[in-house]
């Protein structure tokens, strides 16, 4: 009778293990369930054979070791069942914890259900607000067109009242101006009667008093930090491009730095700089006394040619030391001249970099130009003779390729801006940023053979 009990049994595990094995559970298996279901089919397997075992060899006198097995295998089946109920509770904690993920997940739906009406409804009451908001509007237009014409009116009245007002206000500026110009010739008149007294006061004494050269670096070092300034803080995030210029632009900066597109975009500080160094070297650095008419300049540098021939340059340093001092009274095209060269400037400037001018950049700009007039004026009426030394740059230089003769670096009378001037071995110079002062002569326009280099010329170099 317990033989044919453990023949009921086995069909049951056997049936309980058939579809584990075959068919995959949507909840997955938990580890230790897993490893009692394996402990459950060894055991199975091992009580089957040990049945098969005992039906098989037993004798049929053999009661005392089938009571035995008997034993044994209830054993094995109470184990077995064990097993099996845990493997029940671990399913049973599994269902119960994707029930608790499955209630959260639709509380969550719920919420954002929820948070979705809410938000469609303000998005209805705001369209509905919009409408009303659209219909005030066309209201308040409505209004408005009908006032269009009293303020037309209103407006008519006021233009008539407003030309009386600038037909009186110019008849008082007209009288005001009147006296501004008597008031300015007085003053220049009296400038000059000054200036004929101061003149002939230090006729006797050779002229006026002679800058160091010292006071010359100083004032030329001022002046071309100025100007490296104002292009740094106008000029510092633009970017050069010369498409967009007309070919008539492309030819005056060609000729102004010939190799401007042979120079890597980081060097835009000091070619923007070149540019002004290079305009202000054309219309005020080479002129023979900025501001000056260019007639009366013209005939006085003939003058001092044709007197070169009949006496040493002594004394024609000093006649030309006096004569310009005298000058030296704000020239009456000063403001033309730096008119003239802002303008230009800006179009070269527009060309390069496609920013366009500003009145704040222009009037920072203004007091640098005078400057450079006033200082170029100043080297002009002394004895000695200055020259402003700014060394040219072929078109095809630093470009083996067309075979053009580069410019070595002279430690002498060049200074590198780009910080490898203590470095060994020869330099090619790239461009010229800032000109620079050689002196001839001494204070008293003698010993003209002398020659002193009073500001070093501003390059930039490169690997020759």
């Amino acid at each position: 009778m317990s033989s044919s009990h453990h023949e009921k049994k086995q069909p049951r595990s056997l049936q309980h293990r058939t579809p584990t094995a075959n068919t995959k559970s949507p909840i997955a298996t938990p580890p230790r369930a897993a490893l009692g279901r394996s402990k459950i089919d060894h055991g199975d397997n091992a009580s089957i054979k040990s049945v098969a075992t005992v039906d098989s060899t037993a004798p049929p006198n053999g009661n005392e070791d089938s009571d035995g097995e008997l034993e044994s295998d209830r054993k094995k089946i109470s184990e077995l069942e064990k097993e099996v109920e845990t493997m029940a509770s671990e399913f049973e904690r599994e269902l119960t914890q994707l029930s608790h993920k499955v209630t959260n997940e639709r509380e969550s739906s719920q919420f954002w259900q929820q948070k979705h009406t809410a938000l469609h409804q303000r998005f209805l009451d705001t369209d509905t607000s919009l409408r009303l908001l659209r219909s005030e509007v066309a209201t308040l237009q409505t209004a408005q067109a009908a006032n269009v014409e009293r303020d037309r009116e209103i407006k008519t009245r006021i233009s008539s009242l407003m030309l009386d007002r600038d037909g009186f206000r110019e008849a008082y500026h007209e009288a005001v101006k009147e006296v501004g110009e008597k008031e300015d010739e007085i003053a220049m008149l009296r400038n000059q009667v000054r200036g004929l007294k101061s003149w002939v006061s230090k006729g006797g004494r050779g002229g006026e008093e002679q800058v160091s050269d010292e006071a010359v670096a100083e004032g030329w070092g001022k002046l071309g930090n100025g100007l490296q300034n104002w292009v740094i803080v106008h000029f510092r995030r633009v970017k050069i491009d010369t498409s967009t210029a007309t070919p008539e632009t492309k030819t005056h900066l060609t000729t102004l730095l010939p190799n401007h597109a042979s120079l890597p975009a980081t060097c835009k500080i000091h070619l923007i700089q070149s540019l002004l160094s290079h305009l202000l070297l054309t219309h005020i650095f080479s002129a023979y006394f900025p501001g000056l008419p260019t007639p009366h300049a013209a005939s006085l540098e003939s003058l001092e040619t044709y007197l070169s021939t009949f006496g040493p340059p002594e004394t024609l340093n000093a006649w030309r030391a006096q004569t310009l001092s005298l000058l030296r009274r704000a020239p009456p095209e000063s403001d033309a001249l730096t008119s003239s060269l802002t303008a230009e400037l800006n179009t070269l400037l527009h060309a390069l970099t496609s920013l366009p001018s500003t009145p704040a950049r222009d009037a920072s700009l203004l007091p640098l130009l005078h400057s450079a007039i006033t200082l170029t004026q100043l080297l002009r009426s002394q004895k000695a003779r200055f020259e402003i030394h700014m060394p040219a740059i072929a078109a095809s230089a630093g470009d083996a390729t067309k075979g053009g003769d580069s410019m070595e670096f002279d430690p002498e009378t060049m200074e590198d801006v780009g910080g490898s001037e203590d470095e060994g071995g020869e330099r090619e110079v790239k461009l010229v940023v800032w000109p620079g002062v050689i002196k001839y002569g001494d204070e008293n326009g003698e010993r003209v053979d002398l020659r002193n280099v009073v500001c070093r010329v501003r390059v930039l170099c490169g690997e020759g």
